[in-house]
């Protein structure tokens, strides 16, 4: 074969290759253009939403009622950020009140607190300390409780205001007038004064004088 043929060759080459490039190109431009096009219903994805506060207050105060609309639990803090995702609140150094209808109070303080738009649960972090104090003369079971308070300290705490109960999945201390013990886990039902502790449990007990 002479060069004019071999030119000829590729040149029959050239023109048979032209549909399938042009489809090719065609089925590009199509997917294309469907990709920008907007779906047919108007949907968009929807946005992710921000990592960041929708507002934040300094020195401020919040205050849950029940719906008889008694106060029975305040939080303060020195900073509050209020996040839409999940309608969450985070409070710097946080201070936590909460008051049953038989005068037993619950007192807690932490570096960063973190609560829920109800505020039923809130999270206290970082060097957290509840101290929960009995109502004067109260009474559980038919005995007369014990007017000492309750102190807990973790890393982390969590308080449920509806259900009166402190709890947490890390270490806690517990110290009280007869007591300092320690253990990996808590739950604290202030309603009955019962405490139940977990994981290397250990500490000293002093039974009070007989009287």
């Amino acid at each position: 074969m002479n060069k004019h043929e071999r030119w000829l060759t590729l040149l029959d080459h050239a023109r048979s290759a032209v549909p399938v490039l042009m489809l090719s190109g065609l089925a590009g431009f199509t997917w294309w253009l469907v990709q920008s096009a907007p779906s047919l219903d108007g949907a968009r994805p929807a946005a992710k939403a921000s990592s960041s506060p929708d507002y934040e207050l300094r020195k401020a105060r919040i205050e849950r009622y029940n719906p008889e609309g008694r106060l029975i639990a305040i939080l303060d803090g020195e900073t509050m950020r209020h996040y839409a995702d999940g309608d969450r609140i985070e409070v710097d150094a946080v201070q936590l009140s909460a008051r049953d209808p038989k005068g037993q109070l619950v007192q807690g303080v932490a570096r960063l607190g973190e609560a829920n738009g109800t505020q039923e649960t809130v999270v206290l972090r970082g060097g957290a300390r509840v101290v929960a104090t009995p109502a004067s003369g109260a009474v559980v079971n038919g005995s007369r409780v014990d007017q000492s308070p309750v102190v807990f300290e973790g890393e982390v705490l969590r308080f449920d205001t509806r259900g009166r109960v402190v709890s947490s999945e890390l270490p806690v201390k517990i110290t009280h007038a007869q007591a300092q013990v320690q253990g990996g886990n808590l739950r604290y039902d202030d309603n009955t004064r019962t405490v139940q502790l977990g994981q290397r449990v250990h500490g000293r007990y002093e039974a009070p004088a007989r009287r």
